[in-house]
């Protein structure tokens, strides 16, 4: 028995969805990387001795992130 072919159509959407969500992927690592070394900046500058920005920059980038994950997400079921 041979297993059933898959279209050019159904391997396109694949691929498609495959970058779509690795470009997410990305993107939310990207947010909170840049969030965590910007608050590593400013503390550096403003010499506090606990590192709020840092905080609040890798928290900002998370919920960021984590938002557009979400609409990207939901973009994808609306199509």
């Amino acid at each position: 028995m041979t297993p059933p072919k898959k279209n050019k159509d159904d391997l396109k959407r694949s691929l498609k969805s495959y970058a779509k969500y690795s470009s997410l992927g990305f993107q939310m690592g990207a947010l909170i990387f840049m969030g965590a070394y910007g608050g590593k900046w400013l503390d550096a500058q403003q010499r506090f001795e606990k590192p709020w920005f840092t905080l609040v920059g890798t928290l900002g980038g998370m919920g960021l992130g984590l938002y557009l994950f979400l609409r990207g997400i939901k973009s994808d079921q609306d199509d």
